[in-house]
């Protein structure tokens, strides 16, 4: 009678313990992973407050990093980055974000360099001119095609100066 009992309780540990492994392995396969733009969408969804239902629109590797220019259904854009974390995983680190009719600046270190990036989703543009002071001195102005409206990343060594960013549009329409 004692073996019965005791096959009943090791049948119902069992059971419990394969139970707890199905759950755990059916979430952890529903958390987003990184690894597609959709799944990097579905992590934008949950890890920026303002904005919803993004939508990626160019994206740009960096150093093994992803850096995902994208705006949402309520007229915000944003310039994210996400870290590898391994097994072709990527995180969510941070982001900068915007209205969509707003340029976006910002920047990031990746392996100990810093990148100024910049990407603008409020209109079809031709061309920007982005522009550096650096201690006083105003440097030769930059000049990037924007046709594919793609994300600019410039690799800066100095430490403290400012930036100026103006896209143009075909019909020479300004936007700063």
């Amino acid at each position: 009678m004692e073996v019965s009992v005791m096959k009943k309780w090791l049948l119902i540990i069992s059971a419990t313990v394969i139970c707890v492994a199905a759950a755990f392995l059916y979430f952890f396969s529903l958390t987003p992973k990184g690894d597609t733009i959709t799944s990097r969408e579905s992590i934008l969804n949950t890890a920026i407050s303002k904005g919803n239902e993004w939508t990626i629109a160019k994206e740009l590797e960096l150093g093994g990093y992803i850096v995902s220019g994208a705006y949402s259904a309520d007229n915000k854009s944003t310039l994210a980055i996400f870290e590898p974390t391994g097994n072709g995983d990527y995180k969510f680190s941070t982001s900068t974000n915007r209205n969509s009719d707003e340029i976006i600046v910002g920047g990031v270190a990746i392996n100990g360099e810093w990148y100024d990036l910049i990407w603008f989703n409020g209109a079809k543009t031709e061309y920007a001119e982005i522009t550096y002071t650096i201690n006083g001195q105003v440097q030769d102005t930059l000049r990037y095609s924007t046709d594919d409206m793609d994300i600019i990343s410039i690799k800066n060594p100095e430490k403290e100066y400012s930036i100026h960013v103006v896209y143009y549009d075909n019909d020479g329409n300004k936007y700063e």
